[in-house]
């Protein structure tokens, strides 16, 4: 079993990081002008710390996708351990502002979705998803129909945990 979530972290989390950084390319500036609303961090630090942030998820899901792609134990080990702590982060972060902070935007992915709990708790079951993979390192033994079937569920977590809080939020919306 835990070959089968460690599977699935070797795909959701480096899939989910490189979709935000993508969304952030898109919409340049939308994590920055996210981060001067939450009104956390002095407004003249937003810029570099939201380049910090997409380079840092850059690199996590590069490093974990090329570590799945080549099959290396040793790296995804290291890419996930890392992407859990900035998840973590995230997670933590994500709690405070949409505690304290009703209505700014969340800035994931360069998207206009809102900072809710439903953002925190995204961050932390990939953070957690993250540290399975640490832990346990990519699957090994596994069959190809295991591998078929880790492969189809962490592109379904990662659809799944990507769109949750925009659905939600959608839903939410169309209901009131």
């Amino acid at each position: 079993m835990t070959g089968l979530l460690a599977g699935i972290a070797a795909v959701t989390v480096p899939l989910v990081l490189l979709a935000s950084v993508y969304g952030q390319v898109r919409r340049p500036g939308a994590l920055a002008a996210a981060l001067r609303a939450h009104r956390v961090f002095p407004r003249r630090l937003a810029g570099a710390l939201a380049a910090t942030v997409i380079v840092a998820e850059a690199a996590a899901g590069a490093g974990g996708a090329a570590s799945l792609l080549l099959w290396l134990d040793g790296p995804m080990r290291a890419v996930s351990g890392a992407a859990a702590v900035l998840l973590a982060l995230y997670a933590l972060y994500g709690t405070y502002v949409s505690r304290t902070r009703q209505g700014v935007p969340c800035g994931c992915a360069g998207d206009g979705t809102p900072m809710t709990g439903w953002v925190a708790g995204r961050a932390a079951a990939l953070s957690a998803l993250a540290l399975a993979g640490a832990l346990h390192g990519l699957p090994a033994g596994s069959t190809a129909y295991e591998m078929f079937i880790a492969v189809a569920a962490g592109l379904g977590f990662a659809v799944i945990l990507w769109t949750l809080p925009r659905a939600l939020f959608m839903e939410r919306r169309t209901a009131g």
